[in-house]
């Protein structure tokens, strides 16, 4: 049979990146747009030794669970892979991933907790927009079309929170009239509570004329954005419309007199995308804590809690309340810095950050106070280097955030051979529509 004749399948499941799984001829086939319980028509694109990947054609027999996608840019657009996919039963498939994760590496939770979610549209208050100038002088915004470097220029994300969305219809042409000689990389979208910014990666900076006339179209629906700039030579972004307040967004609410903690927050470093997500996350981080009785008001609290992978204190500050001390680790100086200043505009004296590499746990800091609590949130490729200093401190809690489960399954073996158990375990859907699985784990001894 010719490489590129269509084919007919059963899809029997969907893989980590949301691609239908179904078999021909005894052959493995992964393939975009299917979904379990469809009969498909499908092509081959690509044959590898042990499997195929393909694109479905047709869909012959539809799974009760398949919608119509709201977005017409879908799926050319890489930005969402699971928008003809019930909402509900997208994140029923991430809880599953998770569970089928432990079970192949022999780890049973104790119990399992409700999956965190929120309205699966206008959620991202932070986007990273691809930029092109195309041959004819006008500028492309998008995302990457899946698995290309083309971009598809999109003017409408229902996923990105307002006013964010209604700022992408104006940037072509806004950043169009740039000057030819700026050559524009990339354009970022943060909405904070009180202001949003634009934050441009382009080859140079533009010169004070160049300014005013990029600052007079700046895209403003609803209130003039900040301008923020980073040019090739510079490894952070700049404020450069002149305004001086910062960005800021709130972590928690005024509870128990503790008062709200507030995140000061800027285009380029890192910052949870769904803000109703992160509330809740950080809601159930507090709520599993192993507490000391609080009937004496005088009763003491938890000793010291260690925060690794700490960013810019998305954890750590609210953890402030319920410890004598909380230390944050990060590996980037710059991050530290910037959590540090978090906690002193939210008066928080009991945290400690330093700077560390996360990557090699013989490097860490010597911690002679006796640890409760290690909390746990590290980039996709999980925490190996740091798992055996974890280990080492026989903290009563650890708890492990995560974006892809794969990593943490890993890492959770090293706890459970030491001796820990999972008492809890379950899903949050930080991404709606897309297959990414975002996780939270609670070890105790």
């Amino acid at each position: 049979m010719a490489k590129d004749a269509p084919l007919i399948c059963d899809i029997v499941d969907l893989i980590h990146d949301g691609r239908g799984v179904g078999r021909v001829d005894g052959k493995t086939c992964f393939i975009d747009g299917a979904l379990p319980g469809e009969t498909v028509e499908f092509r081959r694109h690509n044959q590898k030794r042990n499997y195929d990947e393909g694109h479905v054609l047709r869909v012959i027999t539809p799974a009760p669970n398949r919608i119509d996608p709201l977005c017409k840019h879908f799926p050319r657009c890489g930005g969402c892979t699971l928008q003809h996919f019930d909402h509900g039963a997208q994140i029923a498939f991430k809880q599953q991933q998770l569970l089928d994760s432990l079970q192949h590496s022999g780890i049973q939770p104790d119990i399992i907790l409700p999956a965190l979610s929120a309205p699966e549209w206008s959620y991202r208050r932070r986007a990273r927009l691809a930029v092109q100038r195309a041959k004819d002088g006008n500028v492309l915004v998008g995302f990457h079309n899946p698995g290309s470097r083309r971009i598809e220029p999109i003017s409408h994300c229902h996923v990105l929170a307002q006013p964010l969305a209604d700022i992408v219809p104006s940037l072509p042409d806004w950043l169009t009239a740039f000057p030819p000689g700026i050559r524009l990389f990339e354009v970022e979208l943060l909405s904070a509570d009180n202001a949003v910014a634009i934050a441009v990666e382009a080859s140079r900076a533009p010169s004070a004329i160049e300014l005013q006339a990029i600052l007079a179209a700046i895209p403003a629906p609803k209130g003039a954005p900040q301008l923020w700039w980073k040019s090739a030579n510079q490894s952070t972004f700049i404020r450069i419309d002149g305004g001086t307040e910062p960005l800021h967004i709130q972590l928690t609410d005024n509870v128990d007199g503790a008062g709200a903690i507030q995140l000061q927050v800027q285009p380029g470093q890192f910052v949870q995308v769904n803000g109703q997500i992160n509330g809740q996350m950080i809601d159930q981080v507090l709520s599993l804590l192993r507490k000391k009785p609080q009937t004496d008001p005088n009763a003491e609290k938890n000793s010291l809690a260690v925060d690794l992978f700490c960013g810019t204190g998305n954890f750590s500050l609210p953890l402030a309340a319920h410890f004598d001390k909380v230390i944050g680790i990060e590996g980037l100086e710059e991050l530290v810095r910037s959590a540090q200043e978090n906690a002193q505009r939210n008066d928080l004296t009991n945290i400690e950050f330093m700077v560390s590499d996360l990557s090699d746990w013989a490097g860490m800091r010597k911690v002679k106070e006796k640890i409760d609590l290690v909390l746990l949130d590290p980039p996709r490729n999980g925490a190996a280097g740091v798992m055996p200093w974890v280990i080492k401190t026989k903290a009563a809690q650890v708890i492990y955030i995560s974006c892809h489960p794969s990593t943490m399954v890993r890492d959770a073996k090293l706890l459970i051979d030491a001796g820990y158990r999972l008492s809890a375990t379950g899903v949050m859907d930080m991404f709606p529509h897309t297959a990414h699985v975002e996780a939270i784990a609670l070890f105790e001894k």
